[in-house]
């Protein structure tokens, strides 16, 4: 698996100066991480320029950093099939939000429902309806202060009108 070159990650870096927060390499993978405000015009420059093209949303996720400010960090990985090569984008999810990709790869239609089911992370500009967890269900499982145990208290959740 190739990620972007050095020559690449200069492009983004003097195309969104300030948008960009960091950029690590860690065994051969590139990380950029944006800011909310620019997340949503960086992902459409990556999948649109000629020089990056990447074409398919792999997967978005979350991780759960209880002591941050932010606390949830969304992460997507993305890969170039006709370039065939990989990045890796972070961005804090300020207010427990950040702006939906769904416009840009239908594939987030899916993966962004089960980041907010799980993780309780809203993606704005889109309808936000649960997978795989009853629609009234108050608690998001994946967080790192759910219980092991689960709740004990009862919760009517199942609507099926």
């Amino acid at each position: 698996m190739k990620y972007i070159d050095e020559e690449l990650i200069s492009e983004l870096k003097s195309e969104f100066k300030d948008g960009i927060e960091e950029v690590t390499t860690f065994r051969g993978e590139v990380t950029v991480t944006v800011s909310k405000e620019v997340l949503k015009k960086f992902m459409s420059f990556l999948k649109h320029s000629e020089k990056f093209k990447m074409d398919m949303l792999v997967d978005v996720t979350a991780v759960d950093y209880p002591e941050n400010n932010p606390r949830f960090q969304v992460v997507y990985q993305l890969r170039s099939i006709p370039l065939k090569h990989n990045l890796r984008v972070k961005c804090w999810a300020k207010d427990d939000e950040v702006p939906s990709v769904v416009d840009i790869w239908k594939t987030a239609e899916w993966t962004e429902r089960e980041v907010y089911e799980m993780f309780g992370v809203k993606f704005s500009g889109r309808e936000l309806r649960k997978l795989l967890l009853p629609q009234k269900y108050p608690y998001y499982p994946l967080r790192k202060d759910f219980p092991l145990e689960g709740y004990e208290e009862p919760c009517e959740v199942w609507d099926w009108e």
